[in-house]
C-alpha cells in the first residue's frame, strides 16, 4: 500500500497522455497489466528479470519523452532522430546487464520515504514494484526540503532520505555527530539538467560563461538582458527574467553550491516547488529562463543546446549516454546501515530494489537516466547482509 503526503504531485512533469511518450506511456501500462504480479519472496532461486519488452517499451518511452517534446507541436531535428536509436541500444544493453532483484526476506513493515519532489514519481513508481514482491508492506511517501529529510532521519534513523542532489561526506559526518550510527549515501538515479525558454526566444544556445552571467550575480550583478546570451535586434535590451525552484528545494542547492560553486544566486523573478510550475511560468512569459529536468514538458517552451568548447552539445540521450552532457546530478537515498530493527532492514530492502533491474527501469520510465553498473554493484554490495551488519 502506497500512501503519498505530497502537497503538490509534480510527478517529473510527466508527458500528456495525448503526447507520443504519453501514447506509449499507456501501452506500457498495458504491458504491465498482463504481467504477473508477484513472485515469492521466499524462494531464493527465482529472480525478477525484467522481460526484454518491458525494457524495450521503457527505453523507447526514454527516448519519446525528451526535451523536444516540451515544445509542443515542434518539429525533431534529423540529428535528434538519429541519436534516438543509438541510445535505445545503449540503454537496452546498460538495463540488461543490472543484476535482478531477489528479495532477501519478506517486507511486512512500513518504509517510510521523504525528500525531494523531484523524485516523487520515481519513488512511487518503486512503490508499486516494490509491492510486487512485498504485497504485506505499506511505504509512506512524504515531501521534503532537503533541511527538513535530514531532521527527519535523524529523529526516524530507520527510515529513507531523498536528495536530488549529492550527499557529501561533511553532511554525512554531520549526520553521524547528530546520532546516526552509519549513515550511507547510495546514488539510484542520474538526471539531466536542461536550460529552458520559451518557445518564442531566438536564443539558439547558451554557453557556460553564460549561465554565470545569468543565473549568478558574482559577474553581472546589474540587470541582465538577453543581449548577453547572443539576442541581437529588439530581444538584445529586452530583460531576462530568472524563473526557478524553490530555495529549499534540492535543485536549486544543487545548482548553487555544485553548478556555480557556491557563487550568490541572481534573484528569482518568481520561484515555483515543482518542474511542472517552473516550465508553466516559462510558457507564460516570453522573457523567462529556467534550469529544470531534461525530461520535463510543457506548452511553448524549447530547451537551449550547450555551447562548450567551441561544441554545441544538444540536449538529448546520446549525449548524456556518451557523457558528453556535462549539466547531469545524482539522485541519492541515504539510510542509516547502523540501524538494525525490522523496519531498518525493510527500508534497506527497499534501497535494493531502487538498484535493482526493476528499479533502474523505473527511473527510466520517469524520464531519469540508470546510474553505471559499478555504483550499483558496490552499492547493493554495503546492502549485503554480511557488509551492512
Amino acid at each position: 500500500m502506497v500512501t503519498s503526503k505530497f502537497c503538490k504531485d509534480d510527478r517529473h512533469a510527466l508527458p500528456a497522455l495525448h503526447s507520443p511518450a504519453g501514447r506509449s506511456l499507456g501501452i506500457l501500462a498495458g504491458i504491465l497489466a498482463g504481467m504477473p504480479t508477484r513472485v515469492p519472496a521466499a524462494s531464493p532461486t527465482r529472480l525478477c528479470a525484467i522481460p526484454r519488452t518491458l525494457i524495450a517499451t521503457a527505453v523507447v518511452l526514454c527516448a519519446l519523452a525528451g526535451p523536444a517534446a516540451a515544445q509542443a507541436g515542434a518539429e525533431r531535428s534529423a540529428p535528434q532522430s538519429g541519436n534516438s536509436g543509438s541510445a535505445v541500444e545503449q540503454l537496452t544493453a546498460m538495463l540488461q546487464a543490472i543484476e535482478p532483484y531477489r528479495p532477501l526476506s519478506e517486507v511486512v513493515q512500513t518504509v517510510k520515504v521523504f525528500g525531494s519532489t523531484s523524485m516523487d514519481g520515481l519513488a512511487h513508481g518503486w512503490v508499486k514494484g516494490f509491492e510486487n514482491f512485498h504485497a504485506q508492506a505499506k511505504v509512506e511517501v512524504t515531501a521534503a526540503s532537503y533541511e527538513v529529510a535530514t531532521k527527519q532521519l535523524i529523529a526516524n534513523p530507520s527510515a529513507i532520505a531523498m536528495y536530488a542532489r549529492p550527499v557529501t561526506d561533511q553532511e554525512l559526518a554531520d549526520m553521524h555527530k547528530a546520532g546516526l550510527k552509519r549513515p550511507m549515501a547510495f546514488e539510484v538515479a542520474r538526471e539531466a539538467l536542461t536550460v529552458f525558454v520559451n518557445s518564442a526566444n531566438p536564443v539558439q544556445s547558451i554557453s557556460g560563461e553564460q549561465l554565470g552571467a545569468v543565473f549568478t550575480i558574482s559577474s553581472s550583478p546589474e540587470q541582465v538582458t538577453w543581449g548577453a546570451v547572443g539576442a541581437s535586434g529588439e530581444w538584445a535590451s529586452k530583460p531576462l527574467h530568472v524563473i526557478a525552484r524553490t530555495e529549499e528545494s534540492g535543485t536549486q542547492l544543487f545548482l548553487s553550491q555544485f553548478v556555480f560553486r557556491q557563487a550568490a544566486m541572481r534573484p528569482a523573478t518568481s520561484s515555483h516547488p515543482s518542474n511542472a510550475e517552473v516550465l508553466q511560468a516559462i510558457s507564460a512569459d516570453p522573457l523567462g529562463i529556467a534550469i529544470c529536468g531534461y525530461r520535463s514538458s510543457g506548452r511553448a517552451v524549447k530547451p537551449l543546446p550547450l555551447a562548450l568548447g567551441g561544441s554545441i552539445i544538444a540536449c538529448d540521450d546520446l549525449s548524456v549516454l556518451s557523457g558528453r552532457y556535462p549539466l547531469m546530478r545524482p539522485l541519492t537515498l541515504v539510510v542509516d546501515l547502523g540501524q538494525t530493527d525490522d523496519q531498518a532492514k525493510a527500508s534497506q530492502e527497499f534501497v535494493r530494489y531502487a538498484l535493482c533491474q526493476a528499479g533502474q527501469t523505473q527511473a527510466i520510465l520517469v524520464g531519469f537516466f540508470p546510474v553505471d553498473l559499478p555504483l550499483l554493484r558496490a552499492g547493493l554490495e554495503h546492502l549485503s547482509p554480511q557488509v551492512a551488519r
